[in-house]
């Protein structure tokens, strides 16, 4: 079986942060089997797959699948934008 899980991140004196945070609690709600975590700009996942020209553009979202990078996503969307981003990806909704 898949794992799957989903990072958000966001700059760790942003305000970002906690909209992430509660964001990936609506996730959670709807995906009860995708693993969330919240992360900032240290993390180690950010400069081995996201080019230079976009690290810095957060907030944004890495998915993994059995812990290898799938595919990301970047910017601040609303819950109902990026749970439709999410059933998007028909890996998650198989």
């Amino acid at each position: 079986e898949m794992a799957y899980k989903i990072i958000g991140l966001a700059y760790s004196d942003s305000d970002n942060l906690s909209y992430i945070e509660n964001q990936l609690i609506a996730i959670k709600n709807f995906y009860p089997a995708l693993e969330t975590e919240l992360s900032d700009e240290t993390n180690e996942l950010i400069h081995r797959h996201i080019h230079s020209l976009y690290r810095g553009r957060m907030p944004m979202y890495i998915i993994l699948k059995n812990g290898a990078f799938m595919t990301y996503r970047l910017g601040k969307w609303s819950n109902e934008e990026v749970i439709q981003w999410l059933q998007s990806i028909p890996a998650l909704n198989a």
